[in-house]
């Protein structure tokens, strides 16, 4: 035991401190690779962007159409109508669109898109484009429907 209490241990040795810098070859990897993500997601959002341009101008449209006057709402539905099928048109095909018409089109916009209901206003929607002209005003709910139509043009498929 006495030998262990005769031990003095010297202070540490510690190496010297290791200069932070980028100058390694590591580091100017790391920015190649992170300027190539920061482009390549540059790219792909302005593709995106591109893509759907057909939706902001098809939405501009109808917000426009929606300003007629209340005694021009025949007018109003017929040309929100005529907006949705030309997207429609130019999203899903002339094959499988451009004989729809009545029921079947409207079943066929709602199963394009979540949350939309277009079988709701199926009289009003078929007496104002066929017909010219609306019977039954009372339940008809015009900022409603033009909410709807804008919902259908973001989130068909």
């Amino acid at each position: 035991m006495e030998e262990v209490e005769n031990i003095k241990l010297n202070p540490l040795k510690e190496p010297t401190p290791v200069a932070f810098s980028m100058d390694t070859i590591g580091w100017k990897i790391l920015f190649v690779l992170l300027l190539i993500i920061i482009m390549y997601s540059a790219y792909k959002f302005y593709l995106h962007y591109k893509h759907n341009k057909y939706r902001r101008i098809a939405v501009s449209k109808i917000i426009e159409v929606s300003q007629l006057p209340d005694n021009e709402l025949p007018s109003m539905i017929t040309q929100i109508m005529f907006q949705i099928k030309q997207t429609a048109l130019q999203t899903f095909g002339r094959e499988k669109v451009a004989a729809l018409q009545g029921d079947p089109w409207l079943q066929f916009l709602e199963e394009t898109a979540n949350g939309v209901h277009f079988v709701d206003y199926k009289d009003i929607i078929i007496s104002s484009v066929y017909k010219g002209k609306i019977s039954a005003e009372g339940d008809f709910d015009k900022m409603e429907f033009v909410k709807n139509s804008i919902k259908w043009i973001k989130r068909h498929a």
